[in-house]
């Protein structure tokens, strides 16, 4: 296959072949970029395509920077292709940021291809990155140390920001496309700072791969070939672990809790993939190393009678309380014991569904005939007659205590929350039931009391049903 029909496949694959696209192609001056655009005009003259070239001048190489510049215009002009061209002065904005010098760079670089796509209505960007690119991206990877995730490499295509980024040269080679350009006439200017060997790129790219080509000359495409096979698996792990997600972890408030037992149970891969997936919901940032996830998984492996916690970064942690994980941002896990408004449910308002905390609320009267069959702790059932409205739905006080149905005397709701494994931070939280005469009646889950108990003359029933809250994922 020809470039032009190379592209043409990878435009159909993406799904901008068939429709009246608009299209900005990032354009550098190079080979490889003055390459891809003059396939996508070859393309865009026998299609519906339209094109925007966009060429971004860093402001690092003055004189070379102003050729390339002068360059991309000149070919856009006699092409009739639209440009948009932006001039950064990057030495100056990296004087006052000191970030790095690739990384600031590249970000103002996409920034400006996304202004020019939305004064467009661009569909897409299509960026000049080639086999070589790919290669280059999955060695260094490598060398960082990675998982499958880092082995895919750069991908083809991707969304970012309601814009389709495409890469139409991916499977192609550098030498390919200056074998086109000397071909079709298309003039180019190579980047001085390309034979630079203080980007680590530039020294994998001109020593180590020719010295690794020496033991595989096809060493760029099995590099490639791998990345292919490594973002296809890392796809369906990921949406496994999607779907695990969603079957075993809760989000309760602002944190995200799992069960430590249902957790170790699953493959150590499905494991990790799911903590990683759990902090995404809770930070932008890439916050834990592999051995900060081994930490976290070797929390849910111990058997424990309290809580510890770990913090993971980015102000984020990972508590252990007893048979449970819960990843939750630190000031939000310190500023947990506050006092829900306590509600107040008279008789006139039901049936009711309410909202306390995290935990939601139902409550009808019945007829006793009607009586149902209590599926859980978070159920129960009260004799209308022998019970002191209006029930009181509110968090602990001090002092607190319970005439447990079973036991004789009382019994501290501390000591019941401590041994139903209840975190001490959840313990505010936690909805207590009380009659109209402050008299505790229920904790949800744990126990009730043997107050206002149905018995054979009981003629209408107060059911509840008090359960914590799960949003839907």
């Amino acid at each position: 296959m020809s470039i032009i029909e190379e592209v043409h496949a990878v435009m159909v694959e993406s799904g901008l072949h068939s429709k009246k696209a608009t299209i900005v192609v990032a354009v550098s001056g190079g080979v490889d970029s003055m390459a891809l655009l003059h396939v996508m005009h070859c393309l865009a003259q026998a299609t519906e395509l339209t094109l925007i070239a966009a060429h971004v001048n860093h402001g690092f190489r003055i004189e070379e920077s102003a050729a390339e510049a002068e360059l991309v215009r000149d070919f856009c002009q006699r092409q009739g292709i639209v440009l948009e061209i932006t001039e950064l002065n990057m030495p100056q904005y990296l004087q006052h940021t000191k970030e790095n010098s690739q990384a600031a760079s590249r970000t103002r670089r996409y920034q400006f291809f996304h202004e020019v796509a939305a004064k467009y209505d661009a569909e897409a960007i299509a960026l000049a990155h080639h086999a070589d690119d790919q290669a280059e991206t999955v060695l260094m990877h490598v060398l960082r140390g990675t998982g499958i995730a880092g082995l895919k490499g750069i991908v083809q295509q991707r969304n970012e920001k309601n814009v389709e980024l495409i890469r139409p040269l991916l499977r192609m080679r550098k030498n390919e496309l200056m074998v086109y350009c000397q071909e079709e006439g298309i003039p180019y200017l190579e980047d001085s700072s390309n034979q630079s060997r203080y980007y680590q790129r530039n020294v994998l790219r001109l020593d180590v791969i020719p010295q690794l080509e020496r033991f595989n000359p096809q060493l760029v495409s099995s590099l490639c070939r791998l990345a292919d096979i490594a973002g296809e698996e890392e796809a369906w792990l990921q949406q496994l672990c999607q779907q695990r997600f969603v079957q075993m972890v809760t989000k309760t408030g602002n944190s995200y809790v799992v069960d430590c037992g249902i957790l170790n149970a699953e493959p150590i891969a499905l494991q990790r993939r799911l903590i990683k997936l759990i902090l995404s919901y809770l930070s932008q940032e890439d916050v834990v190393s592999f051995e900060g996830i081994e930490r976290i998984r070797a929390m849910s492996l111990h058997d424990t009678k309290s809580v510890s916690r770990l913090d993971v970064g980015a102000g984020l942690i990972c508590v252990r309380e007893y048979e449970q994980l819960r990843f939750v941002h630190i000031k939000d896990y310190e500023n947990a014991s506050f006092s829900v408004a306590p509600l107040l449910v008279d008789q006139e308002q039901l049936p009711c569904e309410l909202r306390y905390g995290d935990w939601s609320i139902n409550a009808r009267i019945i007829d006793k005939q009607q009586q149902p069959q209590l599926r859980s702790k978070y159920e129960a059932v009260f004799d209308v007659a022998r019970l002191t409205m209006p029930l009181v739905i509110r968090g602990r006080k001090s002092g607190d205590r319970m005439q447990v149905l079973g036991l004789k005397g009382t019994k501290k709701v501390q000591d019941m929350f401590v041994d139903a494994k209840i975190a001490a931070s959840q313990r505010d939280l936690y909805p207590i039931i009380a009659d109209g005469t402050g008299e505790v009646i229920w904790l949800p889950g744990i126990r009730r009391s043997s107050v206002a108990l149905v018995n054979e003359g009981t003629d209408w029933l107060l059911h509840l049903e008090c359960e914590p809250y799960v949003e839907q994922q």
